[in-house]
């Protein structure tokens, strides 16, 4: 045998007893979720610009979606209406209608996520999966 069967092996039963307390237990699944997704939610919060209101902050939404275990997804959005453009970039233009530059995004969507999967995301879902596991009864 070879460390790679070993580790293969141990995968597979690992994943499987996974996914059965996942079908076994959704709201404990769902309930792990928003809390790792409220995380997320959290950076996004703290590396979005303040904006002259303040309001571009408090447009962060998120949404549970699925009722399994197998489709459960947490949607996190910013529904103030100019966040693409200042995430994106956008161009400049007079009331004319003539371009006079363009406005270079800031992107903190983006580094709000990798920020958190560098820091968060791996611990989190670990805690989460000992939680099942405990709860379906194994180790």
């Amino acid at each position: 045998m070879s460390r790679g069967d070993l580790d293969v092996r141990g995968i597979d039963e690992l994943s499987g007893k996974l996914l059965s307390a996942i079908e076994e237990f959704p709201g404990t699944a769902e309930k792990g979720l928003v809390t790792i997704g409220n995380k997320l939610k959290k950076e996004c919060v703290n590396q979005t610009p303040e904006g002259s209101t303040g309001k571009l902050k408090k447009g962060w939404k998120h949404k549970i979606t699925g009722y399994n275990g197998s489709e459960l997804t947490y949607e996190l959005v910013n529904r103030h209406p100019v966040h693409h453009l200042l995430n994106n970039g956008h161009v400049k233009k007079t009331p004319g209608g003539r371009t006079v530059g363009y406005y270079e995004g800031r992107h903190y969507t983006e580094k709000s996520v990798k920020a958190f999967e560098a820091r968060e995301l791996q611990p989190g879902l670990e805690k989460l999966a000992k939680k099942l596991l405990k709860k379906a009864g194994g180790t």
